[in-house]
């Protein structure tokens, strides 16, 4: 019985971490696939990609993950600024190629955090206020590419396309709520009952919340940096546009960099935002009058941007290695000084019989 019900929990696991991204991933890829415009459109976005422009944002996205380090160094983690910096790029790689399940990015900058001295706590309260301030940050940017969009609707024309796309937007948060809360009450009745279970949860939880309230005093400035940071991301944009010869504004990079991020924020059950961060951009693009070959082309090359600092995702397991070398090193020299310990003091006693 017990065995039943661990193997059900496992599958009822699989499907939610991993199952059901997958199908929406491979929904939307196929759909893209079926779609002979569309796999037109995207080999001539892939064709217009200048390694050039690749190369100019590269820079900027480096100043930009500065400044989201200098965002969790106002949380007070306790860890040196370099060590910070490296846990925030192994972040940021682990988000944007570890894209099964949702949400491991942050498990891993929670875990590198930990590896480089951190306490457990202390980094998994980091990693929450962290996101809560990176999505107060982005908040002004989704209002533009709201904004933006709204305005090209209402000129266009398309109330249809207009009510039609938020809608299916919402109802699929919906559905994906009332999926998340029946699983939440599923689990709950299998595992609340346990009492020893619940005390623990509580007191956990009376700890995680003290922790917060020690980090949350740096909450303000964490926030103004990840809106500056996020602005950056903009700059990338309008200087990628430069090199695809673009007579885009910095205002317009920063309202089709802001529709991107939001659509893979809103729809954050997709796996790496994939295909919304581009269909966001096709759509802000065409609302600014960029054709959508060029404004997918953008989004591409902060794709490639992503892959070229993916690399500090190697830093892991190297972290990894090097904590378990270290505790198996200090469990050799405690095993050393204890058996010294213990041979002087029977040499001692047998002194004093003696």
């Amino acid at each position: 019985m017990t065995h039943d019900g661990e193997a059900q929990r496992g599958k009822t696991n699989w499907l939610t971490s991993i199952g059901l991204p997958l199908a929406i991933l491979l929904a939307l890829v196929g759909g893209v696939a079926a779609n002979g415009a569309l796999r037109a459109l995207l080999a001539d976005a892939i064709h217009r990609i200048d390694p050039r422009a690749v190369l100019a944002v590269l820079p900027v996205q480096l100043l930009a993950i500065l400044l989201c380090t200098a965002a969790q160094q106002a949380l007070k983690m306790g860890v040196p600024f370099r060590t910070s910096f490296v846990a925030r790029l192994v972040r940021d790689a682990a988000h944007n190629l570890l894209i099964f399940p949702p949400g491991l990015g942050e498990a891993v900058g929670a875990r590198v955090l930990v590896l480089a001295g951190g306490r457990p706590r202390a980094a998994v309260s980091l990693r929450a206020l962290d996101i809560a301030a990176e999505v107060l940050a982005e908040l002004p940017y989704m209002g533009l590419a709201f904004w933006v969009l709204a305005r090209f609707w209402a000129r266009s024309g398309m109330p249809g396309f207009a009510l039609s796309g938020p809608s299916l937007v919402w109802w699929l948060i919906a559905a994906l709520a009332l999926a998340s809360a029946l699983l939440a009450r599923s689990w709950w009745r299998r595992n609340g009952r346990r009492h020893h279970l619940a005390r623990r949860l509580r007191a956990e939880a009376l700890l995680m919340r003290r922790e917060m309230r020690r980090q949350r005093a740096g909450l303000p400035l964490a926030i103004v940096l990840h809106f500056f940071a996020w602005g950056l991301s903009g700059v990338q944009v309008w200087l990628a546009g430069q090199v695809f010869g673009l007579h885009l504004s910095l205002f317009g990079a920063l309202a089709i960099e802001s529709a991107a991020t939001s659509a893979r924020m809103i729809l954050f059950f997709v796996p790496g935002g994939l295909v919304m961060q581009e269909a966001g951009a096709v759509l802000a693009g065409a609302a600014l009058g960029v054709a959508p070959a060029p404004a997918l082309a953008l989004s591409l090359v902060l794709r490639l941007r992503d892959v070229a600092f993916g690399t500090a995702l190697l830093a892991w397991p190297w972290l990894e290695y090097r904590a378990r070398r270290d505790t198996r090193r200090d469990t050799r020299r405690e095993t050393r000084h204890d058996t010294r310990h213990d041979t002087r003091h029977d040499r001692d006693r047998a002194d004093a019989n003696s």
